[in-house]
């Protein structure tokens, strides 16, 4: 048993990370941060360079059921920094409509003044100090310069202004839809994680520990209070006592942790044996993702450079027919290398592709996470249902076909030769669109959801607004878990300041 901390903290990611590095500013309060991946930085995987859509080296492995038909890998950090040290590096804010939907559903504080404050404390941006945005924070929220820009994304946004898409100088400021650069938290060539921007500036502090390598089993509650938590290091087990726990594991591994811990819903629990000290059938419920629909696209001779940065640009726009501002982002992979994997290369024809891409940013559908074994090390059971609610399909249905009207705009025709893995006679009917989307959907990387924050007289809750588990005293979850809806964005920023609010809920 090691010597009792004031605060241990399961997950140095996005949001973990950032609330260690916070706490321990005060120099009387002593935070243990725990991390199952190793507590060494690859600094090699942080070049923009290498930051790309694919599988990284860096996560757990997982995979998930995308629908009743499909397994897809499903990647989650496992590193100092978690999600933000494996993901492409986009900087994009939630609108001020999801943070105000936090606190409308129970959660006081959490609305979008409050996360503003968060948000604009987090940021180096180089829009510069404003009433919107920050200077000095832990992370650099810069934009891409016009003569940046590539041939080949820079036909993607004059397409895009073609077919009537609004210019946004700006995609954080709140307010606009359209085309734009996508904001990005990197400096040098580097994409910056929390574990560089906000763990290694705290490093040198005594009070701070960080220790990787590091698997969780349980929170320990005594008398319905956590005491601490039980880890194995090395195959070794030990106890740590600690006066607060906070677990920030994520949406997908939150639950299992506290499942093994037993917090969850009762009669899964006891089927497994696990001793059921809060009936809580939130936990692992209400999982939400972004789901993705690609056009795949064969290019013409010489419009594919692999050397050139894969994405730069984005659109949100509102889908036809719906009432939720911002629900669709849309962009362009530049190339996609398809030598990798020689048998989809056979299929397509093609050595190096390009695509265009589309997210709902705003899914009705909800998945769930489960666990089928007490073993820490088991990976959990992941059902996304991705675009499994007819509306998802139906927006990107129409998704797909303004993405098919882009092609075809002066800027970019000639650049395209065909498209790879959708038939012609799919265009003929939303039917068979739907039936392309759910062949080939696939998650955005962004599940959150599965342990809610709302008051605990609310059906599905997990935690309140102060982020104490309901039930137990002396244990918070601060990650996308506790998401009532899911951000409008790439959910990056919204993780960190999630962990920035949290700071200052335990202060």
């Amino acid at each position: 048993m090691t010597d009792r901390v004031d605060v241990v903290i399961v997950g140095a990611g996005a949001a973990g990370a950032t609330l260690a590095a916070r706490l321990s500013e005060d120099a009387s309060r002593r935070v243990l941060l725990l991390e199952a991946g190793p507590a060494r930085k690859d600094a090699h995987a942080d070049l923009l360079s290498n930051v790309t859509f694919a599988l990284t080296q860096r996560d757990w492995g997982f995979s998930a059921q995308a629908n009743p038909t499909r397994i897809v890998p499903f990647p989650q950090g496992k590193a100092l920094g978690g999600g933000s040290a494996v993901n492409g590096g986009l900087a994009l804010r939630p609108l001020p409509e999801d943070m105000d939907a936090w606190e409308a559903a129970g959660n006081p504080g959490w609305g979008w003044t409050d996360m503003l404050r968060c948000l604009r404390r987090l940021e180096d941006d180089d829009c510069g100090a404003s009433d919107i945005h920050g200077t000095g924070g832990p992370i650099p929220v810069v934009r891409w310069r016009d003569e940046e820009f590539t041939a080949q994304q820079r036909s993607f946004y004059d397409a895009c202004r073609a077919v009537g898409l609004d210019a946004v100088a700006d995609h954080n400021d709140g307010r606009s839809s359209g085309i734009g650069s996508f904001p990005m938290n990197r400096r040098d060539g580097v994409r910056v994680s929390t574990a560089i921007g906000y763990l290694e500036p705290a490093a040198s502090r005594p009070n701070l520990t960080v220790r990787g390598g590091v698997l969780v089993d349980r929170v320990v509650v005594r008398d319905g209070r956590a005491v601490g938590v039980e880890i194995i290091v090395d195959g070794a087990r030990e106890l740590i006592e600690a006066g607060e726990v906070v677990v920030s594991c994520g949406a997908i591994q939150t639950p299992p942790l506290l499942m093994r811990s037993g917090i969850g819903p009762g009669a899964l629990l006891r089927d497994l044996g696990i001793d059921v000290h809060v009936d809580l059938a939130g936990v692992g419920a209400n999982l939400m993702e972004h789901p993705g629909a690609f056009l795949f696209i064969v290019p013409n001779e010489g419009v594919c450079d692999i050397a050139e940065v894969q994405f730069q640009l984005g659109a949100r726009i509102t889908a036809p027919g719906s009432d939720q501002r911002n629900d669709l982002l849309l962009g362009m992979m530049s190339h996609w290398d398809l030598r990798p994997t020689p048998e989809l290369r056979d299929v397509v024809g093609a050595d190096v592709i390009f695509a265009l891409t589309c997210g709902v940013l705003l899914p009705q559908a909800r998945g769930r996470v489960a666990i089928t074994s007490t073993a820490p090390d088991a990976a959990p059971f992941v059902d996304l249902n991705l675009a499994g609610h007819p509306e998802d399909e139906r927006r990107l249905v129409a998704a797909l076909r303004l993405m098919r009207d882009i092609t075809r705009t002066a800027p970019m025709r000639d650049r395209v030769k065909g498209f790879a893995l959708i038939d012609d006679a799919a265009w003929d009917s939303d039917a068979s669109l739907g039936a392309y989307v759910q062949s080939v959907s696939a998650p955005w990387y962004h599940p959150s959801g599965t342990a809610r924050m709302g008051p605990a007289s609310m059906e599905g809750t997990v935690v309140d607004h102060h982020l104490r588990v309901h039930g137990i005293a002396g244990l918070r979850v601060a990650d996308l878990s506790i998401s009532p809806t899911i951000a409008r964005a790439t959910t990056n920023l919204t993780a960190i300041a999630v962990g920035e609010r949290a700071a200052e809920l335990l202060a």
